[in-house]
């Protein structure tokens, strides 16, 4: 493509519980654009001939100590077996490795949406993103995800959303070396407990349809 015809890619970043998930899937329902989030690690699994639910709990983590020695013990193997599907070698950067050149390929050839996996960062010189972070106050999420069920307790719902906040952190500063919440590395930045769910899908729906078929586009990040 030249640089004046290239596909238009909303990339999500999200707090887990801010609703991030659900404003993509309206924009790309409002803008005909295909949507990416679970089917990522669904091809990457393909790729590298594993077990989709045993890379999961790789995903959006930085490669630590434990990872590079031990992906069993990741994998939620702790009696001393090991899952026949999911080889050892298997480690989260060879995943990110695998989803990376998948969200590539999606953005080299379609318009679309791409919520986390490191979208923002692997994306981050071409021309039609579009880069959100979605976020919300804790106490506001912990309320969500109880609303959604699968949460017994307000205790477990705070665990998890802290959790996954350190783990999502610890990752994409591992890609940028700058904090997650960073707002410089972002187009645009919604509070969804300020704003509203349905009024920040508005928002990024037109910034997103007013980047499509620009002709300039975004500045390429150096």
């Amino acid at each position: 493509m030249s640089h004046t015809q290239h596909t238009t890619v909303l990339a999500v970043s999200r707090q887990l519980g801010s609703g991030g998930s659900l404003i993509g899937r309206e924009v790309a329902k409002r803008l005909g654009f295909g949507y990416f989030d679970r089917d990522i690690l669904h091809q990457a699994a393909e790729s590298l001939r594993v077990d989709e639910a045993g890379l999961a709990p790789l995903e959006e983590r930085s490669e630590t100590f434990w990872e590079r020695i031990a992906p069993p013990f990741l994998l939620g193997v702790t009696d001393g077996s090991i899952l026949p599907a999911v080889p050892l070698f298997t480690t989260g950067s060879e995943l990110f490795a695998a989803e990376r050149g998948i969200i590539q390929s999606i953005a080299a050839r379609d318009n679309a949406v791409i919520v986390g996996r490191g979208g923002v960062h692997v994306l981050s010189n071409h021309p039609g993103l579009v880069a959100v972070f979605v976020h919300a106050p804790e106490s506001f999420r912990v309320r969500r995800l109880m609303e959604a069920g699968g949460v017994a307790t307000a205790d477990e719902a705070i665990e998890l959303v802290r959790r996954s906040d350190k783990q999502r952190s610890e990752f994409h500063k591992s890609l940028t070396h700058h904090q997650w919440t960073d707002a410089s590395m972002y187009d645009v930045c919604v509070n969804t407990y300020t704003v509203g769910l349905g009024e920040a899908t508005d928002v990024v729906a037109g910034i997103v349809a007013g980047r499509m078929g620009g002709v300039q586009g975004r500045d390429i990040k150096g």
